[in-house]
């Protein structure tokens, strides 16, 4: 039987240009929770993972394996943060059909930043 956890996208206001995002997985147990971002500036982003007790897992794996792309120019932590809830659907860990994720995938798009 596999286990679900809630994921949340965390869109903190930042005296930045841009708000941060990030993702916040909330595991049933304290020491399995995890918030997944990347840190730095244009050009200079690198994978971050916040949390108290460091496991490796499905999902760690196919956060620091997305790819942080400092070659584009403009891309952040709102890219990552899509980006990274691509490959989870890919890989099957997020059920990508479900219509109430759909939804809420909708609004982030639309609270994405910086857009030409």
């Amino acid at each position: 039987m596999s286990s679900t956890v809630s994921i949340y996208v965390a869109i903190s206001a930042s005296e930045g240009v841009y708000k941060h995002w990030g993702v916040f997985i909330d595991a049933p147990r304290e020491e399995d929770k995890m918030f997944l971002q990347v840190a730095g500036s244009d050009g200079r982003f690198r994978y971050e993972l916040e949390t108290t007790d460091v496991r490796q897992s499905e999902r760690l794996t196919v956060a620091s394996q997305a790819t942080v792309h400092n070659e584009i120019r403009g891309w952040n932590c709102q890219d990552y943060v899509l980006d990274l809830l691509e490959a989870l659907e890919k890989e099957g860990m997020v059920n990508g059909k479900d219509a109430g994720y759909k939804k809420q995938k909708g609004l982030l798009h639309g609270k994405q930043e910086g857009l030409a």
